[in-house]
């Protein structure tokens, strides 16, 4: 049963990470404007994401180091601070977008002011992270957000054209102009980056340690790391799918977050989108806690402060200013008014830039003998791991100046 419920760390970091507000909305948009054939971004940044994960997951085991000490002592003291306040900067423009998002689905299924939703929302969730325990914010986050399967669901029952969808799982261009095949990088890179966001490895990591994982608990977490990442590549296939199905027929590009729930409804009615509302609402909200609580975290473990979320407050004081004031920051940021894709299009960007000053310290923290033991990666996984950070290097290199070439994704 520990087992089990263990699975829900993976769960909520997944579906907080793979199916927030950006990657919902780049979903359905690249599913709208190229079909299926950006369906390889889903299972190359899948197989990403699982690599990274477990390794920081295993470094958090074996050396009971935390993300933002290997940070620290990997790229040093003045890049590695850098970094944090980069890495926060993000969390708090993510956290923002994501109240927003929280608030434009209550008011979708409230139809109250959009404000009151907003500021009345983050109060909730501020209480609930202050009063419940890390297992219970994770498990509450973690296992509602699986509501969000009414989207898988609905994409096959409308039938997808299984063939065109295998052929997507092989990256080729899109027949056009060039301006075609910059925005096709554009979402490529954009989709990529969005499943390998830095809070997940941050909070993935931290939440190993609050729940004390030993040695006998590192085949759970390559268990959680794989069933998590699986789960969110999945449901982030359907969006896609979904996109291609329903919006790209009609020529519609959705700039909007309702016209996921809707599309997510499509097969079903009117009680699945209630369902698909409720799913998108949990996904975003698991968003917003884990990049506040990863605010927190990445502070503490780089000036080696107190934290974690299982200690009393008190015990803690660093820690719970930091994530509570980032919650805070993230609601004045809403509500200025910003529409919180426009803060989704920053995001994704900043995250793909910011990327290899994360991925790089696991990867040299894993693979250190000196550190890790016999539990350090094999050869084997260090090419692998060394390929993929390539890989993010060179999105972290052609980011801006896609977004600067194709107006933000602009069709």
């Amino acid at each position: 049963m520990k087992k089990l419920l263990g699975i829900t760390l993976g769960i909520m970091t997944a579906l907080g990470g793979f199916v927030d507000l950006g990657q919902i909305v780049f979903s359905m948009q690249a599913g709208a404007l190229f079909g299926y054939s950006l369906l390889w971004t889903v299972v190359l940044g899948t197989f990403a994401i699982i690599v990274y994960m477990e390794m920081c997951g295993r470094v958090a085991v074996v050396a009971r180091e935390p993300v933002f000490s290997a940070v620290r002592d990997r790229l040093g003291f003045k890049l590695g601070l850098g970094t944090l306040v980069a890495s926060n900067l993000l969390n708090l423009l993510t956290c923002a977008a994501e109240l927003g998002g929280i608030a434009i689905v209550l008011h979708l299924l409230t139809g109250w002011p959009e404000r009151l939703c907003l500021i009345g929302s983050t109060l909730v969730l501020g209480a609930i992270v202050f009063l419940f325990r890390f297992q219970w914010i994770e498990r509450t986050f973690g296992l509602s957000g699986v509501v969000m399967v009414v989207f898988a669901v609905t994409a096959v029952a409308l039938g997808p054209n299984w063939h065109a969808a295998a052929g997507g799982l092989i990256p080729s261009g899109p027949a056009g102009s060039g301006e075609s095949l910059l925005l096709y990088a554009y979402f490529a890179v954009c989709m990529f980056s969005a499943i390998l966001m830095e809070y997940e490895v941050h909070f993935y990591s931290s939440g190993a340690m609050e729940e004390d994982w030993k040695l006998k608990d590192l085949s759970e977490n390559f268990m959680v790391a794989c069933f998590g990442s699986v789960l969110g590549a999945f449901l982030t296939v359907g969006l896609v799918m979904l996109g291609a199905m329903l919006l790209m027929p009609a020529g519609i590009f959705p700039d909007v977050l309702s016209a996921a729930p809707i599309a997510g409804a499509a097969a079903f009615g009117e009680k699945a989108l209630f369902l698909a509302l409720v799913g998108v609402l949990a996904c975003i909200t698991g968003a917003a806690v884990e990049t506040a609580l990863s605010g927190g975290y990445n502070l503490c473990q780089f000036f080696n402060f107190r934290w974690g979320k299982n200690r009393k407050p008190r015990e803690t004081p660093v820690f719970t200013v930091s994530w509570i004031v980032m919650l805070v920051l993230a609601l004045v940021i809403a509500l200025t008014g910003v529409r919180p894709l426009q803060l989704v299009n920053i995001t994704i960007i900043f995250s793909a830039v910011l990327l290899p000053f994360t991925y790089y310290p696991i990867l040299k923290t894993a693979a250190d003998r000196n550190i890790m033991g016999e539990h350090a990666n094999g050869r084997a996984l260090n090419v692998v791991a060394t390929i993929l950070l390539v890989l993010v290097s060179i999105a972290a290199v052609i980011a801006v100046p896609l977004m600067l070439l194709t107006h933000g994704g602009k069709p």
